[in-house]
C-alpha cells in the first residue's frame, strides 16, 4: 500500500514537470511567431461578460430546475402551479438577459497590432460571454474614416472586416495606449 502512495506521488511530480515543460515549449513558439502591441483596451469587458454568462447560469438553472419542480408537483411535495411558476420565472429570467445582452454582441475588449504593422489581433465577446481572439491582416480591417456615419458613433464605433464581420468598439469608454499606432493603422 505505501509503495502505490509513493509511486502516486511520483506520478504526480512527473505530471506536473511534464506540463510545465509543455506550457514553457508553447510559450517559445509563441514569443517566436509576430508580437504584437496592446493598442486598445475596454475596461468594462469583464462586467459585460459576467453579465453574458450569467445568463448561461440562468438557463442551465432553468432547465435543471424544471424536470425537478415537476416531479414534485407530481408527487404532490409541491402545490399545483409550481411547475408553472418556475417555468415563467425561469424563462422569463433567461428572455430578459439574452435580449438585455443582444447589443453587446461581438464586443471587443482588446485591440492589438503586431510590430510590423501587417496584422492585427481582435479579442472580442460573444454572445455567450467567451473571448474570441482573430488575427486578421490589416487589408481585412476595413478604415473607420471609409465607413459612413452613423447615430451610434458618439457611443460606440462599428468596424467592420471584408468577411462581415461586425464589432462593437467603445472608443469613448475605452483606453487608447498607443493612439498613433491605432490610428496609423486602423483609420
Amino acid at each position: 500500500m505505501l509503495k502505490l502512495i509513493t509511486n502516486l506521488k511520483h506520478c504526480k511530480l512527473l505530471n506536473r514537470s511534464l506540463s510545465s515543460t509543455v506550457s514553457q515549449n508553447e510559450i517559445k513558439t509563441e514569443q517566436s511567431s509576430d508580437k504584437f502591441e496592446t493598442v486598445f483596451k475596454f475596461p468594462f469587458i469583464r462586467y459585460i461578460s459576467m453579465l453574458n454568462r450569467l445568463k448561461v447560469y440562468q438557463i442551465v438553472g432553468t432547465s435543471l430546475a424544471l424536470p425537478g419542480c415537476g416531479l414534485m408537483e407530481a408527487l404532490n411535495v409541491l402545490p399545483q402551479g409550481a411547475l408553472l411558476s418556475a417555468a415563467y420565472i425561469g424563462i422569463t429570467g433567461s428572455a430578459v438577459l439574452s435580449v438585455t445582452t443582444l447589443p453587446f454582441r461581438n464586443t471587443i475588449g482588446y485591440l492589438y497590432i503586431s510590430s510590423d504593422n501587417q496584422k492585427v489581433k481582435i479579442s472580442s465577446m460573444n454572445f455567450w460571454g467567451k473571448r474570441q481572439d482573430k488575427i486578421i491582416a490589416t487589408e481585412d480591417w476595413i478604415p473607420l474614416l471609409e465607413m459612413p456615419p452613423k447615430a451610434t458613433d458618439a457611443v460606440f464605433l462599428q468596424p467592420k472586416l471584408t468577411d462581415g464581420t461586425k464589432y462593437k468598439l467603445f472608443v469613448k469608454f475605452g483606453n487608447v495606449i498607443n493612439p498613433s499606432k491605432m490610428g496609423q493603422v486602423l483609420e
